[in-house]
C-alpha cells in the first residue's frame, strides 16, 4: 500500500504525534474552541483522514494554520509480505529519514493483533534475537509508533480480499496491540506512554487498555516510569531463565538489573495484583529447556499474579542455537503445569516470512519474495 506522504518540511510537529489533550491547547493557543479537537481526532483516526484539517466545518483561517504547522503521518509501508500458513502479514516500513522497521499483522478469530516496534535496533542485545544484533540506531518518535497503527488500519481496508481470506468481517480493523516488535519499548518510555494515550483515547483508536501489551526484557527504570504514566498498563516480561548467570549470557541487561531485582519490582506494580503479567520464556535447546529449569522458573515466581508463555526458540540467522525437542517442551510445560500456574506453548505466527518472535531485522532490500 502507498500512502503519499503528509509531511510538511516547514511544519514543526506532527498530528499523529499529539494527543488529545494537545491538539486541544493548539486549538486554544490560536483561538479556536477546543472542541474541534475532537473533531479531528475522528478525523484522522476514524475516518482515516491523511490531513484531519482538511475535514469540513474547520474554521478555514485554523485549517490553513494546521496545514502550515502540522505534518501528517510520516512513515510509509515499503514492502508486505503474507504468510501462506496463517495470513499474517510483516511490514517493512520507511521512516522519514529512510531508516526501516518492521510491523507484524497476525489475524485471529474475531481480532486483529498489530505488533508494533518502538526503536530502530535495539540496544538490549539478547542472543536469541535478530533485532538485537543490529544494535540500537534510534528511538521511534510518537508519531512514528502511532502511524504503525494508523498505516495498518488503512491497509487492512483496502483489502477485502484479506480479510475474506480470513474469515474477518469488512469492518474489521486493529482490535489488539503489541510492543512486541523491534527495539524495548521501556527505552523509549515517553513515545510509548504517549501513543498508548492516543490508542485508549475514545476520540483516537479508542482501544481498551487490556487489549495493548507492552513487553519488555526487565527495564526496571523504564517500567517504573510506565507505570506512573499508565499504572494499569498490561506487561509482558522477558524473563528466559530463572538462574541469573545463565540469563546474564543470554540477556546482558540481567547484569545491570537481575532477578532478585526484577521481581521484587513486579510484586510491587498494582498491576501484577488486578491484572496479572505475561511471562515470556523463550525455550532453547540445551540452554534453559530442562525440567531443573522449570523448577527453578516456579521458585522464581512463586507468589506472582502471572500467565507463562512458552515459546519455541525461532531459526534465527547464522545462529548455533536450536529449538528444543518436542518431549523437552512438553516435560517443561507438564512441570510448570503441575505447578499449578497458567502456562500455554505459543508458536509464533509468520515463521515462513520471517515475522516471528526473534526475527524482525530491518532490511532496505527484503531477500523475502512477495506473494
Amino acid at each position: 500500500m502507498t500512502v503519499t506522504s503528509g509531511v510538511n518540511p516547514m511544519a514543526t510537529k506532527s498530528f499523529f504525534g499529539m494527543t488529545l489533550a494537545d491538539v486541544e491547547g493548539h486549538c486554544r493557543d490560536f483561538g479556536v474552541s477546543a472542541m474541534h479537537a475532537r473533531d479531528l481526532f475522528r478525523s484522522g483516526y476514524k475516518d482515516g483522514l491523511l490531513k484531519p484539517w482538511t475535514r469540513p466545518g474547520l474554521p478555514a483561517r485554523y485549517a490553513g494554520f494546521c496545514e502550515r504547522e502540522l505534518s501528517s503521518v510520516n512513515i510509509r509501508i515499503s514492502s508486505e509480505f503474507v504468510s501462506q500458513y496463517d495470513g499474517s502479514v510483516k511490514f517493512i516500513v520507511e521512516l522519514s529519514d529512510g531508516r526501516m522497521v518492521e510491523m507484524v499483522l497476525m489475524p485471529e478469530a474475531k481480532r486483529v493483533t498489530l505488533c508494533l516496534s518502538s526503536q530502530v535496533g535495539c540496544a538490549q542485545a539478547c542472543v536469541f534475537c535478530h533485532t538485537g544484533r543490529m544494535g540500537l540506531v534510534r528511538n521511534l518518535d510518537t508519531a512514528e509508533v502511532v502511524g504503525q497503527a494508523w498505516l495498518a488500519n488503512q491497509w487492512i481496508a483496502s483489502r477485502p480480499e484479506w480479510l475474506k481470506a480470513n474469515r474477518l468481517p469488512d469492518s474489521q480493523r486493529v482490535t489488539n496491540i503489541v510492543f512486541m516488535g523491534m527495539g524495548e519499548p521501556l527505552d523509549n518510555v515517553e513515545a510509548v506512554a504517549r501513543s498508548i494515550t492516543i490508542f485508549t483515547d475514545p476520540y483516537g483508536f479508542n482501544l481498551a487498555k487490556r487489549r495493548i501489551s507492552v513487553s519488555t526484557a526487565g527495564h526496571l527504570d523504564g517500567l517504573r516510569e510506565m507505570v506512573k504514566i499508565h499504572p494499569d498498563v498490561r506487561l509482558a516480561i522477558s524473563v528466559h531463565s530463572a538462574v541469573d548467570s545463565e540469563r546474564s549470557r543470554i540477556m546482558p541487561i540481567n547484569r545491570r538489573w537481575p532477578l532478585e531485582s526484577l521481581v521484587e519490582t513486579l510484586r510491587e506494580l498494582p498491576t501484577q495484583r488486578e491484572n496479572g503479567l505475561l511471562i515470556q520464556y523463550t525455550l532453547i535447546a540445551g540452554v534453559n529447556d530442562s525440567v531443573g529449569h522449570a523448577r527453578k522458573l516456579i521458585e522464581l515466581i512463586a507468589g506472582l499474579n502471572v500467565k507463562i508463555n512458552i515459546i519455541p526458540l525461532n531459526p534465527v540467522g547464522p545462529s548455533r542455537l536450536r529449538c528444543p525437542s518436542s518431549a523437552d517442551l512438553e516435560a517443561f510445560r507438564d512441570e510448570i503445569h503441575k505447578s499449578g500456574h497458567r502456562v500455554m506453548v505459543r508458536y509464533s505466527k509468520g515463521q515462513d516470512i520471517g515475522a516471528a518472535c526473534g526475527q524482525l531485522v530491518a532490511q532496505v532490500n527484503a531477500t523475502i519474495n512477495a506473494p
